[in-house]
């Protein structure tokens, strides 16, 4: 009986075809997410694209996909079973959620998508349902590990759609030409699908909306896409062009395959990576009889978005560093501020030492905002407890604006803000 193996806790999702629980599996010991079939909603078609959902996703193993640990059929109390899925709990946030993310994120987020789909054709299945709210990050560290769930839609390449079955299934969005247009389901409209998310990740918006689903479909079809760079103009012209390539009408003009589009991300990757990544001198990677409180700090680093070491230790805000020197895309940066005296010269040292280009006629926090806004980067603050005001009012700012930003902060006072976590040494970290 299912009822004894697994506990059911709480109810995390519903949707139209299925409604799903965090469990426990009490054989095993471990928390489970349990897919059972919506009774409420269901039809003949719901039970059958269940049963192809457990067939599928049972037989798919890849880190960047939820695991299926088993199916069965239980009885729900309403006197018609139910078949069930366990599946692995991912415990992290859709991307539908999430908002801001620096181009170095959203080309590593789009390579691990790319290489779920890869496995997923290769297993001779085509997904049909890519959109954000399939897609979970985990954060591991300072960066996002990607997720796909829900198979429901899945089929094996070829195959005809089942009885009452729309090739029209699937969020309107993120629906390819051909779809719309009645053929059937290939790897060239998963990677449709592919470029409507790296749109919205870059632009924040789907390249086609209306309220009317119709009309959606319509612009699908027919209307020219706007180029990314058209709404933000940092856009690097490789990525504008992969994801114009991606959009194309016709899917013999896209990509041959999602490898193909990871290995274009690849190149991408590498000019952005060209980018100066930081100002530190050259750390060591040793600090003797330290490694427990450097990997205290580092640790609330990873959940935290200011650090501030109360010991004003450079010595350890440096052996810290050296730890995550390879962590930010857009690198370390230290700004000395041993020797500034006046208050409002820190927002200025910090504008110097990033190199920012500045207009005069316009405030120098909205130049910084508008340069940190798209880095990954962690801001090093050197001996701020005499300007501890001014640090306070930029990190402050800086962390509610910038949310791939991360400042580790040296005072002899805490900055006392929402966001801060302070360091005193000795073992003992305090908020």
């Amino acid at each position: 009986m299912v009822a004894l193996r697994y506990r059911l806790d709480a109810e995390i999702g519903r949707g139209g075809m299925g409604v799903v629980y965090r469990a426990h599996d009490i054989l095993n010991n471990r928390d489970v997410a349990v897919k059972v079939v919506n009774l409420n909603t269901a039809n003949a078609l719901t039970f059958q694209q269940f049963e192809r959902e457990a067939e599928i996703a049972t037989r798919l193993a890849h880190p960047h996909i939820a695991a299926a640990y088993g199916t069965g059929v239980v009885d729900t109390g309403s006197g018609e079973p139910s078949p069930f899925i366990v599946m692995e709990l991912v415990m992290g946030t859709k991307l539908e959620e999430m908002r801001g993310f620096t181009f170095g994120i959203i080309v590593e987020i789009t390579q691990q998508i790319c290489d779920a789909l890869e496995y997923i054709h290769k297993q001779g299945f085509v997904y049909r349902d890519l959109k954000p709210g399939n897609v979970i990050l985990e954060k591991r560290r300072f960066h996002y590990f990607v997720k796909l769930l829900d198979f429901g839609l899945a089929r094996p390449r070829g195959e005809a759609y089942l009885p009452n079955e729309s090739s029209l299934a699937g969020t309107v969005f993120y629906l390819a030409p051909e779809l719309i247009a009645g053929q059937p389901a290939d790897i060239g409209s998963d990677l449709y699908a592919l470029g409507v998310i790296l749109y919205e990740m870059i632009t924040g918006r789907v390249p086609f909306s209306d309220i009317d689903e119709q009309n959606v479909r319509s612009q699908h079809l027919n209307d020219t896409v706007s180029p990314p760079s058209q709404s933000r103009s940092d856009v690097p012209p490789a990525l504008d062009a992969i994801v114009l390539r991606l959009l194309e009408k016709n899917p013999n003009d896209r990509f041959a395959s999602a490898r193909d589009v990871g290995h274009a991300l690849e190149q991408v990757s590498r000019v952005l990576d060209s980018t100066v990544r930081g100002n530190l001198p050259q750390i060591s990677t040793e600090l003797i009889g330290c490694e427990n409180e450097i990997a205290q700090v580092v640790q609330l680093l990873e959940s935290n978005q200011l650090v501030t070491l109360l010991d004003d230790s450079d010595e350890l805000t440096l052996a810290v560093c050296a730890e995550l020197n390879s962590q930010f895309s857009d690198g370390l940066w230290l700004v000395q501020l041993e020797s500034v005296n006046e208050p409002m010269m820190v927002l200025q040292t910090v504008v110097s030492v990033l190199g920012i280009h500045t207009d005069p006629q316009r405030p120098l926090t909205v130049s910084l905002i508008e340069y940190l806004r798209e880095k990954n980067l962690l801001l090093l603050l050197s001996h701020c407890g005499h300007v501890l005001g001014a640090c306070s009012q930029l990190a402050e700012t800086v962390l509610s604006t910038c949310p791939e930003v991360r400042i580790l902060a040296t005072s002899s006072h805490p900055f006392n803000i929402s966001a801060e976590k302070c360091f005193r040494g000795s073992d003992e970290a305090a908020g």
